[in-house]
C-alpha cells in the first residue's frame, strides 16, 4: 500500500479533528461551570459514569481511551440481558454467538481484530473479564448479564491496561458489591418460545464488618429452529425414519436455553484501610445445540471425498438419494443464495433435518448419536484484596480459580452424516495479579504490577468427516507471566502525559491425541493418514514487550482531547485440526500498533455528551484460517489450517453521543466506520488463495445505532417510559479469501448479510419504584438474518447458516425491596 495515502488520511483526519475542536472550544469555554450536583442532574444519563480502565476510578469523560460504558440501570432500561446485546450498541464491536460448529462460545471482534474459532489452540483476540478476572477461552464467554454495576468495552490494544494482553480490546463486567445496606430484587419474565426467566438478588449485613450479596438466575426457552425427521415428513423418499411419533415428525429444536446460575459475594472491611471481596459463582447450563440450517449444497463431492455407496462418485448419496445436485437440494427449506431450496415439506428458514444420528457409520462401527446439547457447567472462586498502605499508596491482589466442562455437537443439518462431531471439553485456570498504585504530589499516578496465569485445556471428540472417522484427545497446557507499569503526570491543570510498558512471557503446548473408533473396520486403530499425529507435540514459546504513550489536554472542564500510540500482541500456537502430520505446523503471534486521537465533550450545559475517536492500526502477521492448504507445501485436502497471512492497515472512526434536550427525554446513538486493507501477503497466504484484494474477516464498513426513551410522569400513579432502539450492522465476510482475484467478484458463501433490527420496550414503575412492569419486543420487523455462516465447501461441499431469532415478545415483573 502507498504510505502517501496513509499520510493523506492522517492529515485529513487531523485537519477535520482540529476544525471540530476549534469550532467547539470557544462555545464550551464561554459556558459557566455549574455545581457538581446540578451538572449530574442535567447530564445525559442523569449520572457521571465512573470507570477503572486506568487502574483507578475516573469519570468516563476524563479517561483518554475509547470506551463504551453502560451502567446496570442503563442495561435494564434497554432490556439488555446478554453481552451480545451490549455489543450491538458499541461502535466497531462485534459480539455474536458462535456457529454451532464451535459450540457454546462467542465470536468477539473489536476494530477488525478478534477470534471466531473456539479451539483451545488459539488465543482470544478480545479479552473478557469478570470482576477483573480474565477468562482464558472463548468457550462459555457469551455471558448473561445478572446483577451488574456496569460493563466497560475498551477498544484498541489493552496490553498495558488489562490483566492479559488483549490485542483487539477488552470487555469488562463488574458485579454489584455487597454494602450491608439491605435491599435487592426479584424478577420474573415470560415470553415467546416459552421463555421463562427468574432472577433475584439480595444484600445483607452479616456483621458490622462483613456484608453479603446473593444473586441467582434460572432461564429456560425453547429453540426457534425445529428439527424434523425427513423420513417421516417424506415417507416415500427412501430415507429411513428415526422418530416414534409420526403425527408431528418433530425431533426437537435448536437454539433453546436452559441454565441456572448462582453467585455469592462477601465483602469484609476489618478497617477503613482494608477490604476483601470473595466471590463464588456456579452455572449449570444444559442448553440445546446451536441453531443451524442448511443453505447450500454443491453439485458434487470434492475429488476423493465421495461417501461410500455413492453412485459414480458424483455426489454424496444416502440410500440412493443425493445430498444435492446442480439444481439444489431437497434438504434445503430456504436459501439466500438462489433457488437451491427444493424441499417439498417446508419453506421456512427455521427448519433443519439434522438427526445427530449415524445409523450406519461408514467405518463399520456401531450406530451412534451425538449429544443434543451445547452445554457448559462452570464454577469459579476469586479473592480481591485491597490494602491502603499509606494515604497515597494502595496494594491490590486478585487471586482466582475457574473450572468448567462442557458438551457440544455439530452436524450438517441433513439426515446424512458426512460431517458430524461430538465434543467433550474441559478447562481449568489459576490466575494471580498484584498491583501497587500510588499518587505523588497530587500530579503523578503510578501503577506497577505483575500477572501469572496457568491453564490446562482438553477436548475429547468423535469426528466424522467425508474421508476420515476418528477419536481425538488433545491436551493444551499454557502458562503466561507478565510485568507491567503505567504512569501519568499532570504537567499543568490542563495537560497530562502518560505511558505504560508491559513484558509478557508465554509458553503453550498442543499435545495431539489421535485414536480409532472401537468396532470400526480398522479394529479401533486410527486411520493411517492421521496415525502419525498421535503423541505429537507442538509448542509455542516467546516473549513480547508492549507499550503505550498518551497525551491529553482539557480545554475546559467539559472538553478533553487526547492522542495515543499503543501496541498489543496475540500469542502464537499450533494448528488445532491437522489431517496429516505435515499439517501440524505452528503459527506466530499477531502484533498491532495503534495510532488513535479523539475528544470527549459535554455541551450545552451538559445537555449533550459527544465523544469521537479516530484510529489507524498497523496489523502484522494476521492469523486467518484457510480450507485450501498451500499447494506444494502441505497436502491440500482436507485442510483447516491457521496461517499468518501478512500485514494490513485498518483505519476508521467512532462517534458516541447522548442527548437530553428536555426533562425526561434521552436519545443515545453511535456511528462507526471501519476499513481493512492488506498491504503485504505471506507466501503461505498466497499459496492458499488469500490475496491483497481480500477484505479481512468480520470487518463491517458501517455500524450505527440510535435509541430514545421518554419518561412520562404520572404523578402518584407512577412513571411510564417507552423506549425504542434501532441498530444496524453492515455486511461482512467470515472467510479469509473473500474476493475472487481474477474477477473481483465476492465470495457470496462466506458473506454474512447486513441487518437492521428494531427493538422496543415500555416500562411502568410505581411512584416509590418498588414495582416495575415491562413489555418488550425484539426484532419487531421480523427480519430474517444470520448471525454467522459456516462454509464447509472444503469438506462436505455445503454451507450452513446460524439464523438470528425471529420477532419475540416478553413481559417482565420486578419487585425491588
Amino acid at each position: 500500500m502507498d504510505m502517501r495515502h496513509d499520510h493523506a488520511w492522517i492529515r485529513g483526519s487531523t485537519s477535520a479533528f482540529a476544525l471540530i475542536v476549534s469550532a467547539m472550544a470557544p462555545t464550551a469555554m464561554a459556558q459557566e461551570a455549574d455545581s457538581l450536583a446540578a451538572a449530574e442532574a442535567s447530564s445525559p444519563d442523569a449520572q457521571q459514569i465512573v470507570v477503572t480502565a486506568q487502574f483507578r476510578e475516573q469519570n468516563l469523560q476524563d479517561t483518554p481511551l475509547a470506551i463504551t460504558a453502560v451502567t446496570g440501570d442503563m442495561l435494564e432500561a434497554r432490556g439488555q440481558t446478554s453481552i451480545e446485546d451490549v455489543g450491538a450498541q458499541a461502535p466497531n464491536v462485534t459480539l455474536r454467538q458462535s456457529p454451532a460448529t464451535y459450540g457454546p462460545a462467542m465470536v468477539a471482534y473489536i476494530r477488525g481484530v478478534g477470534q471466531r474459532d473456539s479451539s483451545f489452540a488459539l488465543e482470544p483476540g478480545v479479552g473478557v473479564y469478570v470482576d477483573d478476572v480474565y477468562l482464558s477461552t472463548v468457550h462459555g464467554s457469551m455471558l448473561g448479564l445478572l446483577d451488574l454495576e456496569r460493563v466497560e468495552i475498551l477498544r484498541g490494544p489493552q496490553g498495558t491496561l488489562a490483566g492479559m494482553n488483549s490485542i483487539g480490546g477488552a470487555i469488562k463486567l463488574y458485579s454489584k458489591k455487597p454494602d450491608g445496606q439491605g435491599g435487592g430484587f426479584a424478577e420474573l419474565t415470560y415470553g415467546s418460545y416459552d421463555r421463562l426467566e427468574v432472577k433475584a438478588a439480595g444484600d445483607f449485613a452479616v456483621t458490622d464488618k462483613l456484608f453479603a450479596r446473593v444473586s441467582g438466575a434460572s432461564v429456560k426457552r425453547d429453540g426457534f429452529v425445529t428439527r424434523y425427521d425427513y423420513g417421516c415428513t417424506h415417507p416415500d423418499s427412501g430415507i429411513p425414519s428415526v422418530v416414534t411419533n409420526t403425527d408431528s415428525c418433530k425431533l426437537g429444536t435448536e437454539g433453546g436455553r436452559d441454565y441456572t446460575a448462582g453467585r455469592l459475594a462477601l465483602r469484609w472491611e476489618p478497617t477503613d484501610r482494608v477490604s476483601l471481596d470473595i466471590v463464588g459463582d456456579i452455572t449449570r447450563d444444559d442448553s440445546e445445540v446451536g441453531a443451524s440450517t442448511l443453505l447450500y449444497v454443491g453439485q458434487a463431492a470434492p475429488p476423493g471425498k465421495e461417501v461410500t455407496g455413492s453412485s459414480g462418485g458424483a455426489a454424496y448419496f444416502l440410500n440412493g438419494i443425493p445430498l444435492g445436485t446442480a439444481q439444489g437440494s431437497q434438504f434445503i427449506t430456504y436459501s439466500p443464495y438462489g433457488n437451491f431450496a427444493l424441499d417439498s415439506f417446508s419453506k421456512s428458514p427455521y427448519v433443519s433435518y439434522e438427526t445427530y444420528i449415524d445409523l450406519d457409520p461408514r467405518d463399520g462401527s456401531a450406530p451412534w448419536q451425538a449429544p443434543l446439547k451445547s452445554a457448559v457447567n462452570n464454577w469459579g472462586l476469586s479473592a480481591n484484596l485491597n490494602v491502603t498502605l499509606a494515604d497515597n499508596l494502595a496494594l491490590t491482589s486478585i487471586t482466582a480459580y475457574r473450572d468448567y466442562d462442557g458438551v457440544f455437537s455439530s452436524g450438517d443439518s441433513t439426515p446424512f452424516t458426512p460431517g458430524q462431531v461430538a465434543n467433550d471439553i474441559y478447562n481449568h485456570q489459576f490466575s494471580q495479579e498484584v498491583r501497587l498504585s500510588g499518587q505523588f504530589a497530587d500530579i503523578v499516578n503510578v501503577t506497577v504490577g505483575g500477572m501469572y496465569l496457568h491453564k490446562r485445556s482438553q477436548n475429547i471428540s468423535r469426528v466424522t468427516l467425508a474421508t476420515l472417522m476418528f477419536m481425538e484427545n488433545n491436551i493444551v497446557p499454557s502458562t503466561t507471566w507478565a510485568a507491567f507499569a503505567n504512569a501519568d503526570v499532570a504537567l499543568t491543570d490542563r495537560l497530562t502525559v502518560g505511558g505504560g510498558i508491559r513484558y509478557t512471557d508465554m509458553k503453550k503446548t498442543f499435545k495431539y491425541g489421535r485414536g480409532g473408533i472401537p468396532g470400526s473396520d480398522l479394529g479401533g486403530a486410527p486411520p493411517p493418514a492421521i496415525a502419525g499425529l498421535d503423541g505429537v507435540e507442538s509448542t509455542f514459546k516467546g516473549d513480547h514487550v508492549d507499550y503505550r504513550a498518551v497525551i491529553q489536554y482539557s480545554w475546559t472542564d467539559r472538553l478533553m482531547t487526547y492522542a495515543q500510540i499503543s501496541t498489543g500482541f496475540k500469542g502464537g500456537g499450533a494448528n488445532q485440526r491437522p489431517f496429516t502430520p505435515s499439517q501440524a505446523i505452528p503459527h506466530q503471534p499477531e502484533t498491532l500498533t495503534a495510532y488513535e486521537a479523539g475528544f470527549k465533550s459535554e455541551l450545552f450545559d451538559r445537555m449533550m455528551r459527544f465523544n469521537v475517536s479516530g484510529f489507524i492500526n498497523k496489523y502484522n502477521d494476521i492469523l486467518v484460517s484457510v480450507t485450501t492448504c498451500p499447494e506444494g507445501v502441505i497436502p491440500r485436502n482436507p485442510c483447516a489450517l491457521p496461517i499468518n497471512a501478512g500485514k494490513a492497515t485498518v483505519k476508521g472512526f467512532e462517534v458516541e453521543a447522548s442527548l437530553n434536550p428536555v426533562d425526561g427525554l434521552l436519545i443515545d446513538a453511535s456511528l462507526a466506520y471501519l476499513n481493512f486493507k492488506y498491504t503485504k501477503m505471506s507466501e503461505l497466504a498466497v499459496a492458499s488463495g488469500v490475496g491483497l484484494e481480500d477484505k479481512g474477516q468480520y470487518v463491517m464498513p458501517w455500524q450505527w445505532n440510535i435509541g430514545a426513551q421518554y419518561q412520562i410522569d404520572l404523578g402518584k400513579a407512577g412513571m411510564l417510559t417507552p423506549r425504542i432502539d434501532v441498530n444496524h450492522d453492515d455486511t461482512f465476510n467470515r472467510n479469509s479469501n473473500n474476493v475472487d482475484a481474477a474477477t473481483g467478484g465476492k465470495d457470496i458463501f462466506g458473506e454474512v448479510k447486513g441487518r437492521t433490527l428494531l427493538n422496543a420496550r415500555i416500562t411502568y414503575e410505581t411512584e416509590d419504584g418498588a414495582w416495575m412492569l415491562a413489555l418488550e419486543g425484539k426484532n419487531l420487523t421480523d427480519k430474517l438474518y444470520y448471525t454467522d455462516v459456516f462454509d464447509n465447501r472444503g469438506s462436505t461441499n455445503s454451507v450452513q447458516g446460524s439464523p438470528g431469532e425471529p420477532r419475540t415478545f416478553a413481559i417482565t415483573v420486578k419487585r425491588r425491596f
